[in-house]
């Protein structure tokens, strides 16, 4: 049994397409992250971390090495000092992407005893503004004292509304190639590597054949770090050489392990000494932790309390108000979850990491068939 991290740490990349309300789509999603070409000229990240005399705490700490902070320790020389293989540090993924969103519905106002305040002066006589200024500090009302706002009158403080709009898209892996998939655990002085998260599929199927039931279906679940098959040899089983694939020189005492298309069935393994047996050179290093893709649309719901700070005190009243409600387009969103530093650099993390471990190049193309003839790509959401 190996051990496991469920820190879930990552810098968020956004990619968000522009989408008109109620379109279906289906279409392929491809999404290519490599280590950025300004490291064209340097070793891959599991070398150069190696190499290095010094290593940030940000990435010692950081849960691509750690499971609780504690600070990772020598790291596996991978034998490919000076060889440049940056580039072999990527990840891509091919997904099917279907369905849409619908912004029909709209917003759903309370449904139980609620109060209704509207303009300056309510605000004023209620104890949420004073002097022109929200009570609670977030600045002057200026326009937003003409929005409608309304409080539940149990005092819970709870959001009065709701919205009917729902995103419908689901995704289904096809493809996930990288070449970092086949580190094993290492153990005593050495570092844990943790491999990034896997992607997720699921696949439903009628648990006894082509027959129309009314059972339950059969649910399938898969996990998936990576795809793929590297060749070294041709058609006539001749081997590549190196006209295709970097090795050392006769003699070398560098440990290097080339990716080989051997058939396996496990990635390396590392005793507590250190001693890897079933070498895999598949030891290279993913950016991408995990990737989700969902619909949102632009929905701004503001919300002041009044001049009474205990939540349990009988007065307290806390106000909602829909500022923003876009109903005739939204985002396909492909999130990007990157594998993150930890920006406290120490053995316990308590905030979100502040920038990618590696930085990263990131391409993004989607190609729907449906009613969407055209899309716009922004790396920030959509408000217009």
């Amino acid at each position: 049994m190996g051990v496991s991290t469920n820190n879930k740490r990552v810098f968020q990349e956004f990619r968000y397409i522009k989408i008109p309300d109620r379109r279906l789509i289906s279409g392929l999603l491809y999404v290519n992250v490599i280590n950025h070409n300004d490291n064209d000229n340097s070793d891959d990240l599991i070398q150069k971390l190696s190499d290095a005399s010094t290593i940030s705490n940000g990435i010692k700490h950081s849960n691509s090495f750690s499971n609780d902070g504690s600070t990772a320790g020598t790291f596996q020389d991978r034998g490919r000092i000076g060889m440049k293989h940056s580039f072999a540090d990527y990840d891509c993924f091919v997904f099917h992407v279907a369905g849409g969103m619908t912004l029909s519905g709209g917003i759903i106002g309370p449904t139980t005893a609620n109060t209704t305040y509207t303009g300056s002066t309510a605000l004023h006589v209620n104890n949420f503004a004073s002097s022109g200024n929200w009570v609670d500090g977030s600045g002057s009302l200026g326009t937003d004292a003409d929005l409608t706002w309304k409080t539940l009158n149990d005092n819970s403080g709870a959001n009065p509304f709701g919205d009917a709009c729902s995103h419908f898209i689901k995704y289904h892996l096809i493809s996930r190639i990288n070449n970092a998939s086949g580190h094993g655990l290492n153990q005593a002085s050495r570092p844990n590597f943790y491999k990034s998260r896997p992607i997720h599929t699921q696949t439903y199927t009628a648990p006894a054949g082509v027959v129309n039931l009314a059972d339950p279906s059969t649910v399938t679940n898969q996990y998936v770090l990576s795809h793929g098959i590297y060749d070294d040899k041709d058609t006539l089983g001749e081997d590549l050489t190196m006209a295709s694939y970097g090795q050392t020189g006769h003699g070398s005492t560098e440990p290097f392990t080339r990716i080989d298309s051997s058939v396996r069935t496990a990635g390396e393994s590392q005793a507590a000494d250190g001693t890897i047996s079933n070498n895999d050179g598949n030891t290279y290093y993913s950016p991408v932790d995990t990737i989700k893709i969902y619909g949102k649309h632009h929905l701004v719901i503001e919300s002041h309390r009044n001049n009474i700070t205990d939540t349990n005190d009988a007065n307290y009243r806390k106000i909602y108000a829909v500022k923003t409600h876009i109903t005739d387009f939204w985002d396909l969103v492909i999130d990007i979850g990157l594998r993150g530093n930890n920006p406290q650099g120490a053995a316990t993390q308590t905030s979100n990491p502040d920038k990618a471990i590696l930085k990263p190049q990131i391409n993004v193309s989607f190609q729907p068939f449906g009613e969407t003839a055209s899309f716009d790509v922004s790396t920030s959401i959509h408000t217009s």
